[in-house]
């Protein structure tokens, strides 16, 4: 190549061709291994960093792509949301930077299995299919809580590690929610087959979070059939079918699928937004319950309701069709299922406020003051209660007024929002328990500290899994504090004892070694377990959580200020709403007995 002059980086009608080198040159700084994906905005290469010897992936825009302002202007904005989103679940941005026409930014090396690749041998298993997508709503759903959005999930862009752990690439075509959008007016973004129906239509101010879990869903479908839910001969043809027919159901294409996978895979791709989660947080929750056993809120659509979407997306044909029907009949029928419709409208709506309130965020990104949060509160408790006097039967209505009512510390209020759920469910449940024991532990009375020892049985009799394994060994650590020295052996015993099968390590396993330390007196032992803990999820609420009161109990006030602020990065609402953890009032006369009941207790459920 002689001096001075352009390197060759191919015909502009093969913008992908790089010669060696022309990429030897405008990379000097890493070495080029191999070509790893390539799509629409851009050419992916494995590489290593000279510098330190680093795996990492390099993303180049192809010099026929910069010739257009608002190309260049997307890819360099790809790198910069990436770099606002840091999470274990996304990938991470490391640097960018631009050589002659060439423009490129460093992503760390995901060494793993791209899912789209998984695919070509067929659908994944059930369980496996449900935990990884639950995974990626959550790291989602992190992204939305910093008004990222999107826009392109599916199998393509999400990649398995060894470990076992999914990773989401390619923010291309994400944007900031509340921004301006890149693309023009009305222009179609993603990928037919994964896209919401506000996006074929190129509804730019309704493209939201919601899109997001309508591609997470049609993603999960795709997992579980082998195949995407919809498909054609063209664009135009998937574009079409996503718009005018639901999906056929998951079932008829896998018959293993359980039918609560198959509710939630099918509320996730609801045309109609409002219909779907109102969140990916409340998907991945949906999807936990899924895999633990428990029951999930997700329903597949009914007969009448089917009738309904039926008739109002045909309604010459079925006019026609349904024109010897009884009218008073068919009336009633649509008369309940529009009852129907409102009433899970408004409960989703409900919902979304309780989530906003409860991550300390609006739909928009931004942070909501402690009076923005308590006035969706408010709101929240509101619509509830017209529901709850519509339809008093409406279990979900009082787990989410409950909900609300915790949030705004109005705990005896969420206690008894919780047990009418209970009552209307007709049977105890995890996701129910879960709150009234974190609402007991709120409370200080003996009446309150005795209803929040039997729900802890119950739990653990329920659900003896790992989660609540570490919940309510949690809780028994917060009773030990008020104990004496023989009744808080023999409780640390117990805790031991209820921990003993869970495998592996988690961040609350963790937190929970580091308290038991603390309580046999070796702070030694406690910090550098506690510390471990914040070295290996240096992005988990709770393990900052912890961090920051045990550091404090020790006297480490800068340690504690430091965790204390990751927490409130990590959550902005921090502090607001969540006390320290205080000693329980704790009857030391009954405590022998209560020892007693655990100990047969945790003998019944693991033999």
């Amino acid at each position: 190549m002689q001096p001075g002059s352009e390197p060759d980086f191919g015909h502009r009608a093969e913008f992908y061709t790089f010669t060696p080198d022309a990429l030897d040159e405008a990379l000097a700084e890493f070495e080029v291994l191999r070509e790893v994906g390539r799509g629409s905005m851009g050419i992916v290469f494995e590489a290593r960093r000279r510098a330190d010897g680093e795996r990492v992936a390099v993303k180049l825009l192809p010099p026929s792509l910069t010739l257009t302002e608002r190309a260049l202007a997307r890819f360099l904005r790809e790198a910069e949301l990436m770099r606002k989103v840091e999470h274990a679940g996304i990938a991470r941005v490391l640097d960018l930077g631009r050589s002659g026409r060439l423009s490129w930014f460093v992503m760390e090396f995901v060494d793993g299995q791209n899912l789209e690749r998984r695919l070509e041998v067929g659908p994944l298993p059930v369980r496996d299919a449900a935990s990884l997508t639950a995974e990626v709503a959550a790291a989602l759903h992190f992204a939305h809580e910093r008004g990222i959005v999107h826009r392109d999930i599916k199998p393509g862009n999400l990649i398995v590690r060894d470990d076992r752990s999914v990773v989401i690439t390619d923010f291309g075509l994400a944007r900031e929610t509340g921004t301006g959008s890149m693309t023009e007016s009305g222009a179609i973004v993603g990928t037919p087959m994964y896209m919401a129906p506000e996006q074929v239509l190129g509804e730019r101010t309704a493209v939201g979070a919601r899109s997001d879990v309508y591609g997470l869903g049609a993603t999960l479908y795709t997992l579980l059939a082998g195949r995407p839910p919809f498909e054609g001969p063209t664009a135009q043809s998937v574009l079409k079918q996503v718009l005018d027919a639901p999906p056929i159901r998951l079932r008829r294409r896998r018959a293993e699928v359980p039918p609560a996978l198959e509710a939630i895979v099918h509320k996730a791709m609801e045309r109609h937004p409002e219909l779907r989660y109102g969140s990916c947080a409340e998907l991945r929750d949906d999807l936990q319950a899924f895999l633990s056993g428990q029951r999930v809120g997700a329903r597949m659509p009914g007969p009448v309701q089917r009738a309904w979407r039926y008739t109002s997306e045909r309604p010459v044909p079925t006019t026609l069709a349904v024109a010897t029907i009884a009218l008073a009949i068919g009336a009633y029928a649509l008369l309940q299922e529009g009852r129907t419709r409102e009433l899970q409208s408004e409960l989703t709506e409900a919902e979304r406020l309780v989530a906003e309130a409860a991550g300390g965020r609006d739909e928009r990104g931004s942070t909501l003051s402690p009076d923005d949060r308590r006035s969706r509160l408010f709101d929240a408790v509101a619509r509830c209660s017209r529901l709850i006097s519509r339809a008093p039967d409406f279990a979900r209505a009082w787990f989410v007024r409950a909900k609300a009512h915790h949030l705004l510390d109005e705990h005896r209020d969420a206690i008894a929002d919780l047990d009418m759920a209970e009552r209307v469910y007709g049977a105890p449940m995890p996701q129910v328990l879960l709150y009234r024991i974190d609402a007991a532990s709120r409370l200080s009375d003996r009446p309150s500290r005795s209803r929040l020892r039997d729900d802890l049985f119950s739990l653990l009799d329920l659900d003896p899994g790992p989660q609540s394994r570490c919940i309510v060994a949690g809780h028994l650590l917060d009773m030990a504090g008020a104990l004496s020295d023989t009744e808080r052996l023999e409780l640390l015993q117990s805790v031991s004892r209820i921990l003993a099968p869970v495998q592996g390590e988690s961040p609350h396993q963790l937190v929970l070694q580091a308290r038991i330390a603390e309580l046999q007196d070796d702070p030694d032992r406690a910090l550098d377990t506690i510390r471990r803990a914040i070295d290996r999820w240096p992005g988990d609420l709770v393990v900052q959580t912890e961090a920051a009161q045990m550091f404090r109990r020790l006297g480490l006030e800068a340690e504690g200020r430091l965790a204390a602020e990751r927490a409130r990065i990590i959550d902005p609402s921090f502090g607001s709403h969540t006390p320290e953890a205080k000693p329980a009032d704790i009857d030391v006369d009954a405590m022998e007995g209560f020892l007693e009941n655990l100990d047969a207790l945790i003998r019944s459920i693991d033999r």
